[in-house]
């Protein structure tokens, strides 16, 4: 399973990105990656993660340039 979907603080995610988020949150919290889903939850819409000013800054320079491409597989 490939997923595409770019993150930045501050970020309203369509609800296609949040379900593929949610899918990963919960991938990584069963392979045993707990630092790594605490991380991508940050990004969810139900978190209501209070972003600092330094990480909406960088949110609004980074943008669309940047992004976080992953395979991930179930196996």
């Amino acid at each position: 399973m490939g997923s595409d979907v770019m993150l930045w603080a501050g970020k309203r995610l369509t609800d296609e990105e949040a379900a593929a988020a949610r899918r990963a949150v919960a991938l990584m919290r069963r392979l045993g990656e707990d630092e790594t889903a605490l991380h991508l939850a940050r990004f969810l819409p139900e978190t209501e993660h209070d972003w600092t000013p330094d990480e909406l800054e960088l949110g609004a320079h980074a943008g669309p340039w940047m992004g976080v491409e992953a395979e991930i597989s179930e196996g």
